[in-house]
């Protein structure tokens, strides 16, 4: 995946590379606790319905499609 989209599009167990985080102040310190930030490696566990499930660092973690629209990967 060369170019950018938000996380909500990316594929099922696609590893991405998270570029840039388009959200407040209080969602990037939540991203971040969950070991989210930029230039960040992750790989989309699940992405179908519901909340989208990565794996950041050998931790699953759900993520809100809202908050997922936010997060650009490529």
């Amino acid at each position: 995946m060369s170019q950018t989209v938000s996380l909500d599009d990316a594929h099922e167990n696609g590893i991405v590379v998270v570029q840039t985080i388009n959200a407040g102040h209080k969602a990037q310190r939540f991203l971040a606790d969950l070991g989210i930030h930029e230039g960040e490696k992750i790989r989309v566990v699940k992405n179908d319905t519901g909340p989208i499930i990565v794996d950041v660092k050998g931790t699953r973690v759900a993520i809100g499609r809202g908050l997922a629209k936010k997060i650009e990967v490529s």
